[in-house]
């Protein structure tokens, strides 16, 4: 079946207006895109968006949005689309439930069954699920940084002004972590703190005009995958803000959607 429709979902939590303004932009951006929509669980947030070209490399990014964890659809990838099936990349979306229904662990744990949905069917699609990469933007960001960290099995992950971590140390605590469930002090559910071994490939971008405590954030995280021995590239998209280095750099001829090919292809 063809993608759902914004209006198919239920209404989400209130957003700040910069996050109203890009959800603005990106569904501007991504109508008259269409993909194939299927759904790995239940919830009408437990579906993947895929979107595959005609030629199909074998490689396939999985992508998860951005929205403070508590908002924000599959569907704002279709903007994306175009761009990678060009390049013979399968794009797949996954949609994964919300703050307050869930916290970090049932969302995290829909980012992992959906990525195993891709990775037993993707083949179907033309790819091979052992040319699997990540990424995702902010929280969804954070959710692919962790996935390939926790779960590994990737190719490599190309995370985009993720939250890397979520302790009082990193995150402003008077706009403390959503997603945080009761008792925790964030170290569990960040990517810094959650090292161990050597690290696959990282591509970590974040924007020059980004929020302030994810600019170092970024840094320090690559830096530490760096120090465990990973091979990670940064990519600082000189005067976007944490919204336009999506919505810019990940478009057709976007600063990062023409790098993220490139890496794709040398990892």
């Amino acid at each position: 079946m063809g993608l759902l429709r914004i209006e198919d979902y239920p209404e989400q939590a209130p957003r700040q207006p910069a996050s109203a303004e890009y959800h603005r932009i990106v569904t501007g951006m991504a109508d008259g895109v269409d993909g194939i929509d299927a759904a790995y669980g239940d919830d009408i947030y437990q579906h993947v968006a895929l979107f595959v070209p005609e030629r199909p490399t074998g490689q396939v990014l999985a992508y998860m949005h951005g929205g403070r964890w508590s908002y924000g659809y599959k569907e704002y990838a279709a903007f994306m689309a175009p761009a990678f099936n060009a390049a013979g990349i399968i794009l797949a979306s996954i949609g994964h439930r919300l703050v307050p229904a869930v916290d970090f662990r049932g969302g995290f744990a829909d980012v992992n069954a959906g990525i195993g949905w891709v990775r037993e069917n993707i083949a179907t699609y033309g790819a091979n699920p052992e040319n699997l990469f990540v990424s995702g933007h902010s929280s969804g960001g954070h959710y692919a940084a962790m996935y390939a960290l926790k779960t590994g099995g990737v190719r490599g992950a190309a995370p985009i002004s993720g939250v890397y971590d979520l302790s009082a140390s990193g995150y402003p605590q008077d706009n403390s972590p959503p997603c945080l469930p009761a008792g925790s002090d964030g170290r569990a559910e960040s990517p810094i703190y959650n090292i161990d071994g050597t690290p696959p490939p990282f591509l970590v971008t974040w924007g020059g005009d980004d929020y302030d405590f994810l600019i170092p954030q970024a840094k320090h995280f690559a830096d530490a995958l760096e120090a465990a021995g990973g091979a990670v590239e940064r990519l600082e998209c000189s005067g976007k803000t944490h919204f336009s280095v999506s919505h810019d750099s990940c478009a057709g001829d976007g600063e990062w959607t023409k790098a993220v090919i490139d890496w794709m292809a040398r990892c």
